[in-house]
């Protein structure tokens, strides 16, 4: 039975390693594309936004409108919600990324030079309000680490008469898709497959230099460190 199975090794080994080649080419053929933009995500947000109503620029700068925004913009989907003056200062940041556009931090210093000098290249085409949507996208999306993950949206919020009561952007998350099943149950039996390819030949080895010499626990140790070139250093020496 013992040389049975010590004949087996080299060709489980073999086919468990074409197994591992297999199973990665599959799962970076099937792993889902993460952080492209939500067209669902997205309207989510922009629906929530546009729901926001103010009488009076006077109520904007408070606790209650403060709660008011927050509990419009709560959700799964958004994650950082910004209050932003007509003048420019943020008057209320909550959320994952309100490190970057902090509380009572002004966006028309927040701005960089690239940023800054895109918006004044189309200063021209662009009245009081637009310009100032841009200066809070700009401000609220400088931080650049986690873009990758949250997109931005911003609207003036404007009162019953036309009048700019201030901005409100929000973060929100580009794709909320969750791993499909069938990528765990590859990767566990990617992981089985590896540990097979990666103990055959040591045990092999064992096994082989058992009978031949007294050196075999380093032969052993040898190729289970270095695994292939050390089972094909192990084959010239045997020989």
């Amino acid at each position: 039975m013992q040389k049975k199975w010590y004949r087996v090794l080299p060709l489980m080994a073999l086919s468990s390693g074409i197994l591992v080649i297999f199973l990665l080419a599959t799962v970076v053929v099937y792993k889902p594309s993460r952080n492209i933009e939500n067209i669902v995500n997205r309207k989510i947000a922009f629906d929530k936004l546009k729901q926001i109503k103010v009488k009076s620029t006077d109520n904007v700068n408070s606790k209650a409108f403060f709660d008011y925004i927050n509990k419009m913009l709560s959700g799964a989907v958004i994650k950082t919600k910004w209050l932003v003056s007509p003048k420019g200062e943020v008057i209320y940041a909550k959320g994952e990324m309100t490190a970057s556009t902090a509380l009572n931090s002004n966006i028309y210093s927040l701005v960089d030079a690239q940023n800054r000098g895109l918006i004044d290249a189309v200063e021209c085409n662009l009245d009081s309000i637009q310009k100032g949507v841009m200066y809070v996208a700009a401000s609220i999306r400088r931080e650049g680490e986690h873009n990758d993950i949250y997109g931005h949206l911003v609207i003036p919020l404007m009162t019953n008469t036309h009048v700019l009561a201030g901005f409100v952007g929000v973060s929100y998350t580009l794709d909320d898709s969750k791993t499909p099943i069938r990528i765990y149950v590859i990767s566990i039996v990617l992981i089985i497959c590896f540990f097979m390819y990666w103990l055959s030949l040591p045990i092999w080895v064992y096994y082989d230099s058992r009978k031949r010499n007294n050196k075999y626990i380093l032969w052993t140790l040898f190729v289970l460190i270095g695994n292939l070139p050390a089972y094909i250093a192990y084959h010239i020496t045997r020989r």
